[in-house]
């Protein structure tokens, strides 16, 4: 699949006349077919039956290995200088992470924007799928896309019934992007813009087509229809493939859905409230900044509307640099292609700190936890409560880590806490002043390889949520 999407941009970069970039892709596609096709047929036969071991392997593996091939292009079409700036770039798009090293993205070849938005939309798919797969050895509460879909025929062989999943999974995903490519040209942007940006929304990873990304925001119903599918793409993909399937109730049943609504109201009003009483911003600007930041952060696309003041300075209030900071922490649902810790294992920990207040007025009730009314156990407990442990001290080494390479110690929680929650396009030097041993920093580009290396990791971490990664490094799952 990789392969075959490598030849869109080879493409158009013929129709834009320029061979090198075009020789790039064509060359890229080469090498990608023949290792994918050697894989395929030195693997035909073979038993198809993974155990919990060969299931994290294959995850991590197939995050740390994809973005190798997708780096290519960028490598070979000179968009960037260094194998480590290709594969950053690379693994940033595959991740839906949007963070970004390449300068001067309106003199970039259009085959290369492209490529980096094909990257975004083919990894939020992998996504959807990895965490259905995922889903089958970790256990969580609800349902997962995957299985939801193989759930409708259990006539089928296994196989049949997976591919057909996928399939149908696919389809939904290549449909809401279809939509939404559709209303962002009939906005008023050009076919190409609309097409990258229909790739990088829908998957909400955030790359741009202008270093800016002013094109955005030159008319409100491009910003709607942004905001719209940013939020389809922050749902559960289960809800989506549901209400394709005849079920019109599946969203508002899902509680995970209306805490995403909840949260985005909340933030979005106290937003208003902080920007009303600490800038001179009109209230109706004020609104419209606090929705649209709101969405893009809490979703972890990444995409930023800096408030202007009367005086035409960009200004953030302090409050609300926190209150987003807090929102792509908290990402969307679980089984979107949003980042974060989600909403489901947030709402759960709520619960648990509820129930904890309740025993001290009842200490001998027995309090019975649901979400989505199924009982939520010990073990759902833990789990969770490891998660959000591992979360915080990861993101405090990152931090750590970031700061042994020259940045300053806010600037490296800001980077962590982004990158951690795959929202790495939502730092900007408008937002944080970055400092670099002394040196400005104003894009990842301006970063040690050694610290994007490591952003690299926190990228695979935050997709892969921890415990796929933690997992391989423990001898026990070996010796199984």
């Amino acid at each position: 699949m990789l392969s075959a999407l490598m030849l869109i941009p080879c493409l158009f970069a013929l129709d834009e006349l320029s061979n090198n970039t075009a020789a790039a892709f064509f060359v890229s596609f080469i090498v990608t077919l023949f290792v994918g096709g050697g894989l395929v047929f030195a693997s035909r036969g073979e038993a198809a039956t993974l155990e919990r071991k060969e299931t994290y392997l294959v995850a991590v593996l197939v995050w740390l290995v994809i973005p190798v091939f997708a780096a290519l292009p960028f490598y070979f079409g000179n968009a960037v200088t260094s194998p480590v700036d290709a594969y950053f770039e690379a693994i940033s798009g595959f991740t839906t992470n949007g963070a970004s090293v390449l300068r001067d993205l309106e003199g970039q070849s259009k085959a290369i924007i492209l490529w980096r938005a094909l990257t975004q939309w083919f990894g939020g798919f992998a996504l959807i799928i990895l965490i259905s797969i995922l889903a089958t050895a970790i256990s969580v509460p609800g349902s997962s896309p995957l299985s939801r879909a193989l759930a409708k025929s259990t006539r089928r062989r296994m196989s049949r019934r997976v591919r057909y999943a996928v399939l149908s999974i696919l389809g939904i995903y290549a449909i809401l992007t279809g939509i939404c490519i559709v209303l962002l040209w009939f906005s008023g942007l050009s076919a190409f813009n609309a097409i990258c940006y229909g790739f990088s929304t829908l998957s909400t990873g955030g790359f741009t087509v202008s270093d800016s990304g002013h094109e955005l925001f030159e008319n409100r119903f491009t910003e709607l229809v942004l905001i719209i599918f940013m939020f389809a793409g922050a749902i559960n993909f289960a809800l989506h493939w549901a209400f394709f399937n005849g079920n019109r109730k599946a969203y508002f049943e899902n509680p995970e859905y209306r805490y995403l609504i909840y949260v985005f109201l909340f933030i979005s009003v106290v937003m208003t409230i902080m920007m009303k009483f600490e800038t001179n911003i009109p209230l109706i600007d004020s609104i419209r900044y606090s929705i649209f930041n709101s969405v893009s952060f809490l979703t972890t696309t990444g995409y930023s509307m800096s408030p202007i003041s009367e005086s035409g300075e960009f200004y953030w209030p302090v409050g609300t640099l926190f209150l987003l900071f807090i929102a792509m922490t908290i990402g969307g649902s679980t089984g979107s292609t949003a980042g974060g810790i989600k909403l489901m294992r947030i709402a759960m920990l709520m619960k648990l700190v509820l129930a904890e207040v309740k025993s001290l007025s009842f200490p001998s009730a027995v309090i019975v936890m649901k979400y989505a009314k199924d009982k939520i156990t010990k073990d759902d407990i833990l789990s969770v409560w490891a998660f959000f442990a591992f979360y915080i001290f990861s993101l405090l080494l990152i931090a750590l880590g970031l700061s042994l390479f020259g940045l300053d110690m806010q600037a490296a929680l800001a980077v962590a806490t982004a990158n951690l929650a795959n929202a790495g396009s939502g730092i900007n030097v408008t937002m944080l002043g970055f400092n670099l041993g002394g040196i400005p920093v104003y894009s990842y580009s301006d970063l040690p390889d050694g610290a994007k290396i490591l952003l690299c990791f926190t990228m695979l971490l935050g997709r892969l949520e921890f415990f796929a990664v933690l997992a391989l490094f423990n001898p026990a799952l070996w010796r199984r």
